[in-house]
């Protein structure tokens, strides 16, 4: 099996599977990286005297405005406390006693780490682990596409000859054996230093030693009860099931050399798309990967109008992307947000004040930075002192004072900036989606752990959890069938697409097909083959041209996400921000490379463009990071767009100026491209 991701959701699938006797491959952009070092506040489980998991599972409903799974909700907050034991039976330095309190949390429950730090050590717990278990890495690697097991024969241009062979040069000898230098020796085994193996991590992100075969023992330790929450069964979409990954190796200029990866069943762990936006706490490489490809294969895409903004993001003149996370837990520690004139924010707002769940502070501080021109409020720390800063809040203190803020004295300019994405693709919490053999885990999932709005500090809990889930589940899965990884049943999460009795299905725009990544060489002669005969020199040239272009339309797609898919919408904002991701011109095909699909075999129609050449040289491929990026963020920001307009309505984190009120009867917003069509369409809870 292949897992895309390294975070807590992505390690803990392998982790699990290996622990079960699979083989498993990670492949990952930033091994060490990632969302999941970041988290600062920690992980919601009741296990405070007087404290229940009703208790969490009744908050966790409330945050999620409607739209949580009841069943799914009770599962998850029953197994909140073992996996907090699991993390702790793999070495992580837990506080389980003194507990923190966080908005929308009704006790104390968070369990965290070197005050705010619990992210990096629940990372860093995990990483050990994984190093130490055999699982196969390729770090420095990035997810294309998707690939069909049904296709008997591979496309050309996507690493295989007319037999589905591998190529040369694609990672992979003549008789498809990877070849030294992906990351494995002759055998198909992960070299040292080649992102596997036990032992310390060196400056590029890999193990080296001795490798353990089969997992660690503690790694299996309490496996959730399967009876506990039994989740919903998949139906079978029509279309074919997944086969394996199209992938590419990040090179040091980031130009991609790509190659094929085989596998019964693929695991889409990396869901992080924070960086669509003008300001987000996500690092750069959040964009989206793991959604959009899910997206292309033709999963059905679960309520991605739903991002969470996290309320306090340090705000500093001019800066854009990944800004630094002020962490919530500090109001629950006393700090108090106010207003430019010092008024407190939240008086006469909300009972619950400064810790009333994310969607309300992020509502009210945008509605407060609107009416002024400062583009900031307020968090007035100064009233804990400097002992409880520099010792409970070690990492918050440290960022404001490189910007040259002392929270002991000063307040701290915040804003909110895009931190989580609520819907995902649709998935149960053994991560089983729509299509055979696809899974998800982790923020790329929408399980129904998380409704319309996440409540703080359960998207590590639910990462551990539905992670240990879907690699159990994938084992059991392989073992009982010689098929793709999956189990029919009477429904599967998002319904609701082939359901005769939802809405009827809206076309958001016939003939847009999904975002796909344009080489410079491509864009430059859309009319055919544009990279055959050329230089080394000329290639090189076209693909920095190319990364300029498409850091540029990044930014921009970035600032109007924020205009007009921030924290408050309107109907307006969103058609026009759809019309401009679905301009001719703005989706284009990639060089040389096909999904397999049939559907999928030739340009988007009216565009004038013929089929890019089908290039066997990885060297001439044309495709780097920045272009593949690029085109991830238009695929779900186009996705975002379509489904916050669809939703003429304001629930949880996803707010409309022009149509304030909450429907009495909600439901989910499904969307699923379907050739060259996208559907969205509603389905009643």
């Amino acid at each position: 099996m292949a897992v895309v991701g390294s975070g807590a959701a992505g390690i803990s699938v392998a982790l699990t599977a290996a622990a079960r006797g699979l083989r498993v491959l990670v492949v990952t952009k930033d091994l060490v990286g990632g969302a999941t070092p970041l988290a600062q506040g920690g992980l919601a489980a009741a296990l405070g005297p007087g404290d229940t998991t009703a208790a969490h599972a009744h908050d966790t409903l409330t945050a999620g405005a409607g739209l949580c799974e009841p069943d799914v909700v009770a599962a998850l907050t029953a197994s909140a406390p073992g996996a907090i034991e699991w993390l702790t039976t793999l070495g992580a330095r837990l506080e389980t006693r003194d507990l923190r309190l966080e908005g929308g949390h009704s006790a104390h429950r968070i369990v965290h780490s070197g005050d705010d730090a619990t992210g990096a050590e629940v990372h860093r717990t995990l990483l050990a682990a994984l190093l130490a278990s055999g699982v196969e890495i390729l770090d420095r690697t990035v997810a294309l596409e998707l690939l069909p097991a049904d296709a008997s024969r591979a496309e050309r241009g996507f690493g295989t000859d007319d037999a589905g062979r591998a190529e040369r040069g694609f990672g992979t000898d003549d008789a498809g054996r990877a070849e030294r230098g992906f990351g494995t020796d002759d055998a198909g085994r992960a070299e040292p230093g080649a992102g596997s193996g036990a032992g310390d991590i060196d400056g590029a992100g890999t193990g080296t030693g001795a490798r353990v075969r089969g997992g660690t023992a503690a790694a299996n330790a309490g496996l959730p009860d399967a009876a506990a929450g039994e989740p919903v069964p998949v139906r079978p979409v029509p279309a074919g099931s997944a086969g394996g990954l199209a992938a590419a190796r990040i090179g040091a200029d980031g130009r991609l050399a790509p190659g094929v990866i085989a596998a019964r069943a693929v695991v889409i762990a990396a869901g992080g798309l924070g960086q669509a936006f003008g300001t987000t706490s996500n690092p750069g490489g959040a964009t989206g990967d793991g959604i959009a490809v899910a997206a292309r294969a033709g999963a059905v895409i679960r309520d991605l109008e739903f991002v969470q903004f996290h309320p306090t993001v340090l705000w500093l003149p001019g800066a854009s992307g990944q800004c630094p996370l002020i962490t919530e837990a500090l109001r629950g520690a006393g700090a108090v947000l106010r207003d430019c004139d010092g008024t407190p924010l939240m008086a006469g707002h909300d009972p619950r004040g400064d810790l009333a769940p994310r969607d309300v502070v992020a509502a009210r501080m945008a509605e407060v930075i609107a009416a002024g021109d400062a583009g900031h409020v307020w968090l007035d720390a100064t009233a804990l002192g400097a002992d409880v800063l520099e010792h409970g809040f070690p990492t918050v203190t440290a960022a404001c004072r490189k910007h040259g803020i002392d929270p002991v004295t000063a307040m701290i300019p915040v804003a909110p900036g895009a931190h989580y994405s609520c819907g995902g693709i649709a998935a149960d919490l053994d991560g089983r989606t729509s299509v055979p053999g696809l899974y998800a885990a982790g923020e790329a999932a929408s399980t129904g752990a998380q409704g319309a709005n996440r409540l703080a500090s359960n998207s590590v809990t639910e990462a551990v959890i539905a992670g240990r889930r879907t690699g159990a589940a994938i084992a059991d899965a392989l073992s009982a069938s010689g098929g793709p990884a999956d189990v029919a049943g009477p429904a599967w999460p998002g319904r609701g697409m082939h359901d005769p009795r939802t809405r009827a299905a809206e076309a958001v725009n016939p003939g847009i097909c999904p975002p796909r990544p344009v080489t410079g060489t491509a864009a430059a002669d859309a009319g055919g083959p544009a990279i055959e005969g050329e230089s080394a020199d000329t290639g090189a040239q076209a693909s920095e041209g190319a990364q300029a272009e498409a850091g540029a339309r990044r930014r921009e797609l970035a600032l109007a996400m924020s205009r007009y898919a921030g924290v408050l919408r309107d109907a307006d904002g969103l058609a026009r921000l759809v019309r401009a991701l679905t301009e001719a011109g703005g989706i284009s095909w990639p060089a040389g490379t096909r999904s397999g699909r049939p559907d999928h075999d030739g340009p988007p129609p009216g565009t004038g463009r013929k089929p890019a050449a089908f290039l066997r040289d990885e060297a001439r491929l044309g495709l780097d990071l920045e272009e593949v990026e690029e085109a991830n963020l238009r695929t779900v920001s186009l996705l975002i767009a379509a489904g916050a307009l669809r939703r003429a309505e304001s629930r949880g984190c996803h707010r409309r100026r022009d149509a304030a009120g909450t429907a009495a009867a909600p439901w989910h917003t499904l969307a699923r491209w379907d050739g060259q069509e996208l559907v969205v369409t509603e389905e009643k809870l």
